[in-house]
């Protein structure tokens, strides 16, 4: 059962009492107002990122925000608890061979470079690898990207990327046909996104897909980065990637990923004729505002 709001506030004069009795009262006021003002300094920061984010503008706040910064998550990633292989993600076997269907397989075409941002334990690459000639796993933690090494150690159409975070070091220029990362963009600092979209933008052959899952707001309970769909899209259009759709469910709307708030968007590298992929079936059934094509840019979020 949550805390209410009497028990919050009895815990607080316990620990204002027991910090008097042992440092003396005004080290228990002033810690108090220590406390206050950061409470106080959180929720402005989560206001100012909430206005940014709705004007999809990558502001001073979601500039300085670097909670999330790679170089700091290595250390959660790299002691993380692998041995169920990040299937505890998944809110249901159902939820996920979903959205392998519906998601992931209409937006990889069967053949050619794939390249995967996150694979983590690979919950997600052995479906790309059966679609892709070549695979290529992107990753920011050593002790990670060795999980997937080992599986796919004597697979020579893998290769493996250690990233700094933001970057794909060592793949040539549009040499990639399709992009996809999922479970890994939410928890990536604002400037990290930009960063990696404009790496998407280099690689992606004309014509070439990316379908990427990331938060469509602040939610520090769910371990998210600020981001919006309006947000991503921009910063996506801002590097010359179409924005093809935004959406936060699938498969007629049985399936989503909002207990978070977050979007799955599909961009597309100009040219390259003809889509290779079919639309993702279900996805626009309820998608909470949320649309596709160029209107995404000015209208999601």
């Amino acid at each position: 059962m949550a805390p209410t709001l009497s028990d919050t506030v009895a815990e607080r004069l316990r620990t204002l009492r027991e910090r008097s009795r042992e440092l003396g009262p005004a080290y228990a006021l002033t810690d108090l107002a220590r406390r206050s003002a950061r409470r106080v300094a959180d929720r402005l920061e989560d206001r100012v990122l909430a206005i940014e984010g709705a004007r999809g503008v990558l502001g001073p706040a979601h500039r300085a925000f670097t909670r999330y910064e790679a170089t700091g998550e290595r250390e959660v990633w790299s002691s993380w608890d692998w041995s169920t292989g990040g299937e505890e993600w998944n809110e249901s076997a159902e939820w996920k061979a979903s959205l392998i269907e519906h998601v992931l397989r209409p937006s990889i075409a069967a053949g050619g470079v794939v390249l995967e941002i996150g694979p983590g334990a690979g919950r997600w690459t052995e479906h790309l690898r059966e679609r892709a000639d070549r695979l290529v796993l992107v990753e920011a933690t050593d002790e990670v990207l060795e999980l997937t090494r080992r599986r796919y150690v004597d697979d020579p159409a893998v290769s493996f990327v250690r990233t700094g975070g933001s970057d794909v070091p060592g793949v040539s220029d549009s040499s990639v046909d399709a992009v996809w990362s999922f479970d890994v963009f939410v928890h990536l600092a604002p400037l990290d996104t930009a960063g990696y979209l404009t790496e998407v933008a280099r690689v992606l052959r004309p014509g070439g897909i990316a379908t990427i899952h990331h938060s469509g707001g602040r939610n520090p309970r769910g371990w998210r980065a600020p981001m919006t769909a309006r947000l991503f899209a921009n910063l996506a259009a801002e590097r010359g990637l179409e924005v093809e759709r935004q959406f936060d469910s699938w498969d007629g709307g049985r399936f989503d990923v909002r207990p978070f708030g977050d979007v799955i968007t599909r961009l597309r590298a100009p040219g390259g004729g003809a889509p290779s992929v079919l639309p993702a079936r279900g996805t626009g059934d309820s998608s909470a505002g949320l649309r596709s094509g160029p209107s995404a840019r000015s209208s999601a979020g």
